[in-house]
């Protein structure tokens, strides 16, 4: 190993010489049961957040253009067959 090396990170460098590493001596505090059921809680109104704006969408991008197409295509269909028809029945 060079110099640079174990300069840099030491604990390797003690830790493939076969030496002893000190352990971090600083403690995980484990979350209290409350402040896990106010992780979840919090968790579970994004979620239900999420998905009733993903209603919205759904509604907006999905429902809403059928609903038109059942106002909008019997016009639509009766001008175009207007537009076709009047020029056959002067031919006959």
């Amino acid at each position: 190993m060079n110099t640079m090396e174990t300069n840099q990170n030491p604990s390797f460098a003690e830790a493939s010489e076969g030496k002893q590493v000190p352990q971090p001596t600083a403690e995980v505090q484990k979350p209290t049961q409350e402040e896990m059921l106010l992780a979840i809680y919090e968790n579970t109104r994004k979620t239900k957040n999420y998905m009733k704006w993903s209603l919205y969408i759904t509604i907006i991008l999905v429902v809403l253009p059928l609903l038109a197409a059942l106002f909008i295509l019997p016009f639509a269909m009766s001008s175009i067959n207007s537009a076709y028809i009047a020029p056959l029945q002067g031919l006959q």
